[in-house]
């Protein structure tokens, strides 16, 4: 029970009870006035009634003394007035059984008055006449107490109401800095840090106050200290700090994570010798100042492509990383590359001769990082020494290769004719292996024939297909859940739906309408589109919290300075890009920034989750880190149906 409910309980108890003792009092009290007044009554009107009665006897009159009995007892409340004539031993007696009116039957019943009587002999001189007897009739003081004591209970029964409700305001009022405490204990129990509570103006709680905020402030402090701390790790370790790019070591474990998803698309290796000229002849201030102008170049053309990445490998060359399925795509790129680099000398001695060459190189099935390479850099070689612009190097042009219109078909197809099917992967903790949650993975399955999403992705990117794909995959998905009741799972979302108002308004119905799974399905957001479109994701991430629902990040830590967002939309969960976990045994192998950024997540209140995990040396080499699971090959994924 909340200490406002006890104190509220403890007070309406104490006021009750109050308020009882009083009407007790007050009852007891009128009752005995009332008891009291009806003795003297009966006394009375015994004394009065025999002073009449005597004239009557001394004359033996009976008829004259019973009209006087009855004059008396139609004019009071009594229940019996008798009277034994001595002389002739008769009497005359009068009853009164009326039953009392307005008063009900338990009350009388409680006896609260007794009996009254009084008895008197009359005489004259010392003859004894008659024996008078009155009895008194309680109903009268029954009514009179019952109409007393009703009114008096509504009243107190009024102001008890009114002054539990005047309890409430004012508890209400004075307890409210320490509610306003507790919230604060909770958001640093959850590693929000950051809010100020006002001071209240009671003594006590303003100190308290005052050392919460104190707290809070130095927690968010050293949080922001931290996301530092792990910002300069990162650069030092995968950053260029001339051209703000990644350097080859990032560019390597990007590569390397794109080949373990069986990625589609190619590298570019673009050499601008003209940097060793400019170095020559007017220093390394203008050669920097042209290496960034490069790299905002490649920015502006290249970071528009989800998981792309780029990087400058040495002085003069930079490399780029372009998932696509399509050949003229990479072409494409390449010359615009190669004309906004021209543009940026603004007299170039050799117009005939490109500024920069490029060599391009697409991805063929199995091919790892160095046979990439190797070919990208025997496609440049081409370049310089046939004095063009770009090189492309693929596979067969023959081999039976599906075109991007087909791949928009079969997508199509699939969301119509419902042909996705899905794998889950889980997710476990290090020590135990409970499972956090199971990752969905999606595939489509037509003619015996598997098409995996590292094909079929830069489809639904290119022709804008998020929205839809999505919305079937989470519909199919909630039946699912509701067939394997003990079933989490994670879904990803796409970076269209994310930003298009109509998906954000689909899910907001669906989510009402499967409140029951808010424990059970989890969103993921690409770190990349949080970087990109911050206030659309602050809205989706709004949407899911209001209805109950938990979202993680995916792909955390790819992006350069971005780790100021966890304290800002609070993630339940982080995924570490698994460009850097995959490096984890090498020899030499920089461990203190993946440590940093776990640690970073964790303050934030996020669980840390490694990804791409193939192998047990993997997890115990990850245990050792800042991180609370993994998820990978090392756990197989399982259909579901």
């Amino acid at each position: 029970m909340t200490l406002y409910r006890q104190l509220l309980a403890t007070m309406l108890l104490l006021f009750g009870l109050l308020f009882l003792a009083s009407y007790w009092v007050q009852f007891n009290s009128t009752r005995s006035y009332l008891a009291q007044q009806q003795e003297t009554t009966v006394i009375n009107t015994a004394t009065s009634l025999g002073l009449a009665l005597t004239p009557y006897l001394e004359t033996g009159d009976k008829v004259g003394a019973e009209s006087v009995i009855k004059a008396v007892f139609d004019g009071g409340y009594y229940r019996q007035i008798r009277l034994d004539l001595l002389a002739s031993n008769n009497f005359i007696e009068l009853n009164n059984t009326t039953n009392i009116n307005g008063v009900p039957s338990w009350f009388v019943g409680m006896k609260l008055f007794p009996d009254v009587s009084h008895e008197s002999v009359l005489t004259s001189g010392w003859l004894q006449l008659g024996k008078l007897r009155v009895v008194g009739h309680p109903g009268q003081a029954y009514y009179e107490l019952w109409a007393g004591m009703s009114e008096l209970a509504s009243w107190f029964l009024v102001g008890f109401l009114v002054t539990a409700l005047l309890l409430m305001r004012a508890l209400h009022y004075l307890l409210r800095p320490l509610e306003q405490i507790r919230k604060q204990a909770v958001e640093i129990e959850l590693h929000h840090f950051g809010h100020s509570i006002p001071l209240p103006r009671t003594f006590e709680l303003r100190q308290v106050v005052q050392a919460i905020n104190t707290l809070s402030s130095k927690l968010a402090g050293q949080f922001k200290e931290q996301a530092e701390e792990a910002e300069k790790l990162r650069e030092r370790a995968y950053l260029d700090a001339v051209s703000g790019l990644g350097n080859r070591a990032y560019f390597v474990s990007q590569v390397n994570a794109w080949i373990a998803e069986s990625g589609q698309g190619g590298l570019l290796l673009i050499a601008v010798d003209l940097l060793d000229d400019i170095y020559r002849e007017e220093g390394f201030s203008a050669r920097d100042n042209m290496v960034k102008s490069i790299a905002t170049i490649l920015k502006e053309l290249i970071q528009v492509k989800t998981d792309s990445a780029i990087a400058r490998i040495s002085a003069t060359e930079y490399a780029v990383l372009y998932p696509t399925t399509e050949k003229n795509e990479l072409l494409t790129l390449a010359d615009k590359i190669n004309e906004r680099i021209m543009d940026l000398v603004v007299n170039p001695i050799d117009e005939g001769h490109p500024l920069s060459v490029i060599g391009v190189v697409i991805r063929e099935c199995n091919e790892d990082l160095p046979t990439l390479l190797t070919k990208a850099d025997n496609a440049l070689g081409r370049a310089r020494n046939e004095r063009r612009g770009a090189i492309v190097v693929s596979g067969d042009d023959s081999t039976n290769v599906m075109g991007r219109m087909a791949w928009r078909d079969l997508v199509q197809e699939a969301i119509r004719d419902q042909l996705l099917r899905f794998k889950a992967q889980p997710a476990c903790r290090f020590g135990d292996g409970a499972i956090i949650h199971e990752e969905l993975f999606t595939f489509i399955h037509k003619n015996e024939q598997d098409f995996f999403a590292s094909q079929f992705m830069p489809a639904i990117e290119q022709f804008k297909m998020g929205c839809d794909f999505d919305q079937a995959v989470l519909t199919m998905a909630c039946d699912i859940l509701a067939r394997h009741t003990d079933l989490h799972l994670a879904i990803n979302l796409m970076p269209n739906s994310i930003v298009s108002e109509d998906f954000i308004k689909w899910i907001d119905g669906l989510l009402d309408k499967k409140v029951s799974l808010k424990e059970r399905l989890v969103f993921e957001i690409p770190e990349s589109v949080i970087m990109k479109h911050q206030s659309e994701v602050s809205l989706f991430v709004k949407i899911l919290k209001d209805k109950g629902f938990s979202w993680g990040v995916d792909y955390y830590g790819r992006h350069f300075h971005s780790l100021g967002y966890l304290e800002l939309l609070q993630p339940s969960y982080v995924k570490v890009d698994h460009g850097y976990t995959s490096q984890i045994l090498e020899e030499g192998a920089d461990t203190a920034f993946l440590a940093a950024v776990c640690r970073t997540a964790r303050n934030a209140g996020a669980t840390t989750i490694a990804t791409r995990v193939e192998s047990d040396a993997q997890v115990q080499a990850l245990a050792k880190l800042h991180i609370d699971g993994y998820q990978g090959f090392v756990r197989a994924a399982h259909p579901l149906s």
